[in-house]
């Protein structure tokens, strides 16, 4: 219990001391592509991430690397799924780390997928991304 405690105290200490301009940094990158994802912008989507990009299954399944390999992972949803639509329903921002809470519809006859994605910003860029379902 001591060591739950020590740890929420911790990432409270890490939550507070990071400026509202780090947190900026971090967050910006991740809400261009949410909202490019929302309009089915393809070109915007990608530009938040990195060309080396690595996109996981939590914990540690490797889906594929490389913005190319996303182009073809997502051009597809884009054109196909006209009622996509992604809400965010949380975000925590731990250092380089923004943690999504999301409800995405995939078609407006089904119920939204609850989804979490963490990720991993630098240089401004989308780095690694990890989904769980």
């Amino acid at each position: 219990m001591r060591t739950l405690l020590l740890f929420f105290c911790l990432g409270a200490g890490v939550l507070l001391a990071q400026s509202t301009e780090d947190r900026y940094a971090f967050v910006a990158p991740v809400q261009t592509q949410l909202d490019a994802y929302n309009t089915s912008d393809l070109e915007l989507f990608l530009s938040a991430y990195s060309d080396s990009v690595r996109v996981y299954q939590f914990p540690a399944a490797l889906q594929y690397q490389g913005k190319e390999n996303m182009r073809a992972n997502y051009i597809g949803m884009f054109e196909s799924l006209p009622d996509l639509q992604c809400r965010l329903l949380n975000r925590v921002v731990m250092g380089d780390r923004v943690i999504d809470h999301e409800s995405v519809i995939f078609n407006k006859d089904n119920p939204p997928v609850e989804v979490v994605a963490i990720y991993r910003v630098a240089d401004g860029l989308i780095q690694e991304v990890w989904f769980m379902r």
